[in-house]
């Protein structure tokens, strides 16, 4: 094969060796009765068919207002845009299923959050723990049982095929002694990553020293923080609340945790700590680490020496080694941008299986005949540097959640993944019928 160079001056010659893909970005929701339920201890059966009853009826009522609510004779709801499709597939709970689907798009490793969009919530939480919630009448001795318990259920599955998924365990972060004890037994049990929430008001802020217990442990243990979606977002019911949400997810994401790790000196106390942002689009990167530079360079001037004893290093050098950016259905100018600024080191590609706004589109094609997937890494990586583009899709990941490339390379012959090649040998330049949403985006977080 002729070898080419790009613009930059790189070579782009990669032949025909299958890719190894990682998404940094998957939802998996197990059933609450049917796959759940096995692991609630006894003494807790009455309570959680109590919680599963109360979530039936409330699922009962939604469809009897659906039913009687009628949208110009549609009675399924307004078009938005949205393609509903990928609720039927298993693989929202079906680990064998969830592996033939990612096999066909070729994805070789994925990292696995909660929440599917199949409406099955965690054991036991209430919905004062969404968004912004202040955690008010959540019973927290209630949900620390079904945290674990989703744990047991999530460690179970991961053990099919566990060099392919970095199950991120959910742990009582409200509870730091307990949260460090559900730690150890999660990474025992096989889970490599964990669910870094956004800071919340029922528990401590990360930049408070009584996390270093906690940061010692994920160290020792090689737990890396997987944090997706920021600190949510206010607006609520009111006019353009959604707009809203949108708005200051999108910013808060870019930021935080990540400056309170940095500020509070955690990742100066903890240098072998790992922070994955997930779902975080935009070219926003340098932008952020410069404002975090200016902060620090003025604060450390103007509050005395204690400031740059805790925080000896510009906040941009921590980032550069400890953070990456999950970077859910990237766009092409996002992976340009990194590229010719120089932080595709620190970039994972996210497919968001199976939501409906990722690239996985069950039983869609693309316009040459592919998975839907495959035309989305075509739009986005075509014509651009091979090493750049490897980075990006799979070796970064390797780093971040210290996984096994070797095995992980077997995995993407066996699966026939995409090569570098076969992103360059088809076009596409425009967001295909059936694809999702946000997989084709050519102008901003949203469009």
């Amino acid at each position: 094969m002729t070898a080419t160079v790009s613009e930059t001056g790189t070579d782009t010659s990669a032949g025909a060796t299958p890719l190894v893909i990682v998404s940094c970005d998957t939802h998996i929701g197990p059933r609450l009765v049917e796959d759940l339920r096995p692991y609630c201890p006894k003494d807790l059966l009455e309570e959680f068919d109590a919680y599963a009853a109360a979530l039936q009826a409330k699922r009962a009522a939604a469809a009897a207002q659906r039913e009687t609510v009628s949208f110009g004779g549609n009675t399924t709801g307004p078009d938005w845009g949205v393609r509903f499709a990928n609720l039927q597939t298993p693989g929202h709970f079906d680990m064998h299923e969830r592996m033939r689907d990612l096999d066909s798009d070729g994805v070789a490793a994925e990292v696995m959050f909660h929440d599917s969009q199949n409406g099955e919530p965690m054991p036991f939480q209430s919905d004062t723990l969404l968004m912004r919630g202040t955690g008010e009448g959540q019973d927290f001795e209630l949900l620390k049982a079904g945290r674990h318990m989703y744990n047991q259920w999530l460690a179970d599955v991961c053990s099919i095929e566990p060099e392919r998924h970095i199950g991120l365990m959910h742990l009582p972060m409200w509870d730091i002694d307990a949260a460090i004890a559900e730690l150890e037994w999660a990474r025992s049990a096989g889970l490599k990553g964990m669910n870094f929430p956004a800071p919340r008001a029922y528990f401590e802020p990360y930049n408070n020293p009584v996390w270093d217990p906690f940061f010692s442990v994920c160290e020792d243990l090689g737990v890396t923080l997987a944090n997706h979606g920021g600190a949510g977002a206010s607006g609520g019911s009111f006019p353009g609340g959604m707009s809203i949400a949108k708005f200051e997810i999108s910013m808060m994401t870019r930021i935080c945790p990540m400056d309170q790790l940095i500020f509070g000196g955690v990742f100066e106390r903890h240098p072998k700590l790992r922070l994955v942002s997930t779902e975080s689009p935009g070219v926003w990167w340098q932008f952020v680490l410069k404002e975090m530079d200016s902060i620090y360079l003025t604060d450390t001037h103007s509050y005395g020496p204690k400031e740059k004893e805790r925080v000896p290093r510009l906040p941009s050098e921590y980032a550069g080694e400890q953070v990456w950016i999950g970077a859910s259905f990237q766009s092409r100018f996002e992976a340009e941008d990194a590229i010719e600024k120089g932080y595709d080191d620190r970039v994972i590609w996210g497919s968001d299986y199976p939501h409906f706004e990722g690239t996985y589109q069950k039983d869609a094609v693309g316009p040459n005949g592919e998975p839907m997937t495959w035309a989305s890494l075509r739009f986005t990586y075509a014509g651009l540097p091979a090493g750049e583009v490897t980075n990006m899709l799979g070796q970064n990941a390797l780093n971040a959640y210290d996984l096994d490339g070797t095995a992980l390379a077997k995995v993407a012959a066996r699966i026939n993944a995409p090569t570098y090649d076969d992103l360059n040998s088809a076009a596409v330049t425009e967001r295909p019928k059936d694809s999702g949403h946000l997989a084709f985006r050519t102008f901003g977080f949203w469009h």
